[in-house]
């Protein structure tokens, strides 16, 4: 078995850049949205740049993600009982999902 060196830098690995001044917004827009609550804001601050960094690193947009959550809305419509009316409720989610991709 050949011994293979791997430089510890990661010369080799590609760089990804984050925009780190639009995560720290978000971090910030986190907490002042639960500001007031029983938790510190260093916390408050500490959970939202766990939550804007998942969604960096997921590379999703707010759209993206509407559009998931839409399509979860629409495959969880067939575990309804039967007194409830699914069609338009389908309709309706399929009007929202076809107006986000336009």
């Amino acid at each position: 078995m050949p011994n293979i060196i791997v430089p510890a830098s990661g010369e080799a690995l590609p760089k990804i850049a984050f925009d780190r001044a639009a995560i720290m917004n978000e971090a910030h827009r986190y907490a002042r949205m639960y500001a007031g609550r029983e938790w510190s804001y260093s916390k408050l601050i500490s959970w939202g740049l766990k939550a804007a960094w998942k969604q960096a690193k997921d590379g999703t947009t707010p759209a993206q993600r509407r559009a998931e959550g839409i399509r979860a809305e629409i495959d969880a419509l067939q575990y309804k009982s039967l007194r409830y009316d699914t069609v338009a409720m389908r309709r309706r989610l399929e009007t929202q999902l076809a107006a986000l991709a336009a």
